[in-house]
């Protein structure tokens, strides 16, 4: 026997639905705002927020809706992936995306022709970041829009930071933003926590607490979804069991009005509790669970069908039963999702170590297909699978794709956690130079250069230490080595620069100039030229602007030799900074708020804040100058003066190229 949930009136939910029906009356209105809704898995989010969009779309509004899936930080903009694909079929949809090439990567036939130039790859995030915010904009002008992204707990940094970014960003538009996230998940250090403590101090944001159904709204639930097929004793041993979570209590029915003995059929885990009604399945029916619970929380039906085993007809007729039974449920037309995440975390949990390994492999074997790969996240996906089915050469291969691909699409983050996956399993793969395009620096001083982007400069910092060390440890440098060395000891002296304290800051000197020596001036080269550019810069801790001033000069005409106008602008930035002291005080620095440009805005920050991951300062600090009035704890790139000192500027300059080049 079946029970069918009935999709009808929600129970117990009066207020929670209320908070989001004035959130979208706000958004009508013009007022954008963000909804968090929380609560332990099973308590009812997804329905909460399917009635909010339901009737959302009732009232005229364009509704965006995507999933997180538990694939930790491999996949960058997952759920807004899903939301694009979900409504890139809407006219307006599809022209607003037309115009915004960074969001059309996202989409498996978008972005094919774009290019980003290595040595301006952290323009990506900027450019991602300010796409959504455009794209929403465009849309809210013609009519509201609700953007849902649910299951924050699994949201990749890039995700996260773009959640805080358009919570910030959006005050006018007629746009609401409902997130959800597992509070039972969110431990400790999490790194959701401080996101969401971070949200919920703006105006604009609301966190719904989703708390346990009382007995009597659960009882109304479950008596409405048995039809009269349940008496009270049993009524009141599930309501016991499942302590007011919908979703474990409509297990506990389901099972019941099976015909199953509960004490006898149902084991005291949840897990075991959901595996039974697994078990009532076929055998086909149950290799199709399998194999859609290894592909991961959206079940390609190809997919899963290769990964089964099975013919199409006992395939289809396996699927079939799965969805009359409830278990998995039609996803549009690529395939089918579980009824919950739990369902297919017991049913993973459930596989035997050999079966796991196998059914992994074949996904690997699958996904490995360049047709699929070209699907943004597919080489992230094909990166876990190889590891699970432990095939080390595939998985090495699939982290350098996927960290190539998190780059180009702006998420550093990400980037970073794949390029330490490959260089994990550098020496367990035959010739990895070869498969990996580059050496094994260089695949380092890529992935430091991406944790410094995402914001984590101490990890950064880490990296490329350990990289110069072994290096210097070489008896023998050819041309590629020393070009190498060279970047990353200018990126090592950078990054400690930007870090406030004054034993980091004589490290950047110390080794800026260490590689200035150490680095050929002739024939030119940028990489030369940014070395004695960032030399200068680091030179600043000094009053001695003589020597400051010498060095910039020598920046500036190595860049000119070597056509190297990115490294020229850093040199001119320094020199127009010594000449600022010589004739007159920075007026923002003196000034109590930020003088507006001849255009009437405040001047945009600086590229180093933005590509050091800093969050943005409560007054706009002067674009090209560290001022000491600045506080360091509200913008970390700029440093403040020594107490005492008469500085009080500093040229930020550029933070050079992010790339390994």
């Amino acid at each position: 026997m079946v029970l069918r949930v009935s999709a009808g009136r929600m129970v117990g939910r009066d207020d929670e639905i209320g908070r989001l029906l004035r959130l979208l009356d706000d958004a009508e209105a013009g007022r954008s705002v963000v909804a968090l809704v929380s609560g332990d898995a099973g308590v009812g989010k997804s329905r909460l927020v399917a009635e909010a969009t339901r009737l959302a779309a009732g009232r005229g509004f364009t509704v965006l809706s995507g999933q997180c899936a538990e694939l930790g930080d491999s996949v960058p903009y997952l759920p807004l992936a899903d939301a694009l694909r979900g409504a890139a079929q809407a006219g307006a949809v599809r022209d607003a995306l037309s115009s915004r090439p960074a969001l059309s990567m996202l989409l498996p036939e978008g972005g094919g022709g774009l290019t980003i130039d290595s040595d301006r790859s952290g323009l990506a995030r900027q450019q991602m970041f300010g796409g959504v915010l455009g794209l929403l904009t465009e849309l809210a002008a013609a009519g509201p829009v609700l953007l849902v992204l649910e299951d924050l707990h699994w949201a990749d940094t890039s995700t996260r930071d773009l959640v805080t970014f358009l919570s910030r960003m959006l005050h006018r538009e007629r746009v609401a933003l409902i997130g959800t996230y597992r509070t039972d998940d969110l431990h400790r250090r999490h790194p959701l926590r401080p996101v969401v403590a971070e949200l919920l101090r703006l105006p604009g944001v609301i966190a719904v607490d989703l708390a346990p159904l009382d007995p009597s709204a659960l009882a109304e639930h479950l008596t409405a979804a048995a039809q009269g097929r349940i008496g009270a004793t049993e009524l009141n041993d599930i309501m016991a069991r499942a302590e007011g979570n919908a979703y474990y209590a409509e297990e506990l029915l389901a099972a019941s009005v099976s015909g199953d003995r509960p004490e006898q059929s149902l084991p005291a885990g949840l897990a075991a509790l959901l595996l039974s009604r697994v078990e009532q399945l076929s055998d086909a029916a149950q290799q199709v669970l399998r194999a859609a619970a290894v592909a991961g929380r959206k079940a390609d039906d190809e997919l899963v069908q290769a990964a089964s085993g099975l013919v199409s007809t006992e395939y289809e007729a396996a699927v079939r039963e799965a969805v009359t039974h409830q278990l998995l449920v039609p996803d549009g037309t690529e395939g089918y999702v579980f009824r919950h995440a739990l369902l297919r975390e017991a049913v993973y949990g459930d596989l035997l170590p050999g079966e796991r390994t196998r059914l992994h492999g074949t996904m690997s074997a699958l996904l490995a297909d360049e047709h699929r790969l070209a699907t943004p996240g597919t080489a992230a996906e094909l990166a876990q699978h190889c590891l699970a089915s432990h095939d080390i050469p595939g998985a090495f291969a699939a982290s350098i794709r996927a960290g190539d691909e998190a780059e180009r699409l702006g998420a550093p983050a990400e980037a970073h956690r794949h390029c330490d996956q490959a260089l994990a399993l550098w020496e367990r793969v035959a010739e990895p130079e070869k498969t990996a395009g580059m050496a094994r620096g260089k695949l380092g001083l890529l992935s430091a250069t991406n944790a410094a982007d995402s914001g984590d400069v101490d990890r950064a910092v880490h990296l490329l230490r350990r990289l110069r060390h072994a290096l210097a440890a070489l008896p023998d440098k050819g041309h590629d080595e020393v070009n190498l060395a060279s970047r990353i000891g200018e990126r090592l002296a950078f990054y400690l620069w930007t870090i406030d304290d004054a034993k980091a800051a004589a490290e950047a000197v110390e080794i800026a100039q260490a590689t200035v020596d150490e680095t050929p001036a002739d024939p030119p080269t940028w990489q030369y030229a940014r070395a004695v550019a960032t030399y200068a810069n680091t030179l600043l801790v000094d009053d001695n602007f003589d020597v400051v001033r010498e060095q910039a000069e020598n920046a500036l005409a190595a860049a000119r030799a070597a056509n190297a106008p990115w490294v020229q602008a850093d040199a001119l930035v320094t020199l127009g900074f010594l000449s600022n002291r010589e004739g007159r005080k920075c007026s923002i620095c003196t000034s109590s708020a930020t003088t507006p440009t001849a255009s009437g805005t405040t001047p945009r920050r600086s590229r180093t804040a933005s590509r050091s991951g800093s969050p943005a300062s409560p007054r706009p600090p002067c674009p090209r100058w560290r001022c000491s009035s600045t506080s360091r704890a509200a913008t970390r790139p700029w440093r403040s003066g020594t107490p005492g000192s008469s500085r009080s500027c500093r040229p930020t300059g550029s933070t050079g190229s992010s790339r390994a080049g």
